[in-house]
């Protein structure tokens, strides 16, 4: 790939006066402006004190670029407080990005920040050279520090897309680059992470906070959950890679597709083959029948009327009645014994409702039995915040007609859709 444009800017408020952008470069565009202000300000409030010696966040930047960010506390005051933050964005395209591997680490180590700069800035350029690989000695490093479970649990809860959060009081830079070591490159492009954040505006994948409220971080799997995380085969295989010192499996694990790419390629086949079907059933299509035989035969039947399954997502109301304790506890049951007899393997411990729902979600989207069609409608529901929208979009995601259904409880709606799991696992092939 030929060199890469990098543009890049300060935004900061180190005399006071409000915070505002000291430096950009001259591709860096006006329209860029609001945007790079949102990502800073979705930082978030510093809670009491607390210090940012440095971080690192990557988000999306528009429809065609990446920014990864540099955040760091500008000095101190005479009481020896933090001072002002300070943010250095560095835009890329986003197919550059990519072919970097997805490592805002790796960016930010390549272009430390100048602070101290005012104006106007260069356009960076990242070389046309070959990219450092991973290797199997620098996975087994990783994994040697006393924390492997959590590592590899929290590696696949990111491919099982899910989201993880830790809390420390301070930035994790070593935490959150070992974890970005381990996931395959095709995943890095797609999750944003954040080795530090004062809050979750910005709706990391994976972050590290001074605190995670358990309602806002309810649907996160936190550091104690992903040490138990169900073991699932991508982290499996990349265990046994590295104690076997197999640098080849390792780069075939490193090189696999995501799910979102594996969906997207399905949809292509199954694009291409109903394009061909028709084209087929148009190049084959008998000449229509004399009136006489029209008589002989009769009027054709009426269409059958069947199911909407085509709808992009389903029709669901906003706002549902709160779940009560009792409610939660019986939907754990139901969920947990759901998640037994379709076999999605068992479900963390002291989880909530919410993040049960997201496993049962996340495994379901990835098993092999699971056909095309419903993994594209189990991608459709992700944006559902509520547990019980959740809930109802799963079963509509397997075309259970009761899925709005307002008489069913939350326990019957799960029985149903257990129903029909098992059912669709015991059909033949």
């Amino acid at each position: 790939m030929p060199s890469i444009p990098i543009e890049q800017a300060i935004y900061g408020n180190p005399e006071g006066g409000g915070f505002r952008f000291l430096a950009k470069s001259p591709g860096f565009l006006d329209e860029w402006l609001p945007l790079a202000e949102k990502l800073c300000t979705g930082f978030g409030e510093r809670p009491a004190g607390v210090a940012c010696p440095g971080c690192v966040f990557a988000q999306p930047f528009g429809p065609r670029h990446v920014a990864v960010v540099q955040v760091a506390d500008l000095g101190h005051d005479d009481a020896n407080r933090p001072g002002a933050l300070g943010f250095r964005l560095l835009i890329l395209p986003r197919q550059a990005y990519c072919w970097l591997s997805g490592d805002p680490f790796l960016v930010a180590d390549r272009l430390p920040p100048p602070w101290q700069e005012r104006g106007q800035l260069q356009t960076l350029t990242w070389p046309e050279e070959p990219l450092p690989s991973r290797t199997v000695v620098q996975v087994q490093q990783a994994l040697q520090k006393g924390d492997s479970s959590t590592l590899l649990g929290g590696a696949q809860a990111l491919i099982d897309a899910g989201r993880l959060v830790f809390e420390r009081p301070e930035p994790a830079p070593d935490l959150l680059r070992r974890i970005w070591l381990l996931l395959p490159t095709s995943s890095r492009c797609d999750l944003w992470p954040a080795s530090f954040a004062f809050g979750n505006a910005l709706k990391f994948d994976v972050l590290v906070v001074p605190r995670a409220d358990p309602e806002k971080y309810a649907d996160y799997v936190r550091e104690e959950q992903a040490g138990d995380y169900p073991e699932g085969r991508y982290e499996l295989s990349l265990q046994i890679a590295a104690e076997a010192g197999d640098q080849q499996e390792v780069d075939a694990l490193f090189a696999r597709r995501s799910s979102s790419q594996t969906f997207r390629l399905g949809l292509i086949v199954l694009a291409v083959t109903a394009f061909v079907a028709v084209v087929m059933n148009y190049m084959t299509k008998s000449p229509p029948p004399t009136p006489s035989k029209q008589a002989a035969t009769g009027p054709k039947p009426a269409p059958a009327t069947v199911a909407r399954s085509d709808e992009v997502t389903p029709q669901l109301a906003e706002q549902y009645p709160p779940w009560n304790a009792d409610m939660r506890q019986r939907l754990t049951e139901a969920l947990r014994g759901l998640a037994d007899k379709a076999g999605l393997g068992p479900l963390p411990q002291m989880a909530s409702v919410e993040e049960l729902l997201n496993q049962v979600q996340a495994r379901l989207a990835i098993a092999d039995q699971t056909p095309l069609a419903t993994r594209f409608r189990l991608a459709h529901i992700r944006r559902f915040e509520q547990p019980e929208q959740k809930l109802r979009g799963l079963l509509w995601a397997y075309e259970i007609k009761e899925y709005n259904d307002p008489k069913l409880n939350r326990v019957e709606l799960v029985e149903r859709l257990q129903k029909k799991l098992v059912a669709e696992n015991a059909r033949p092939g």
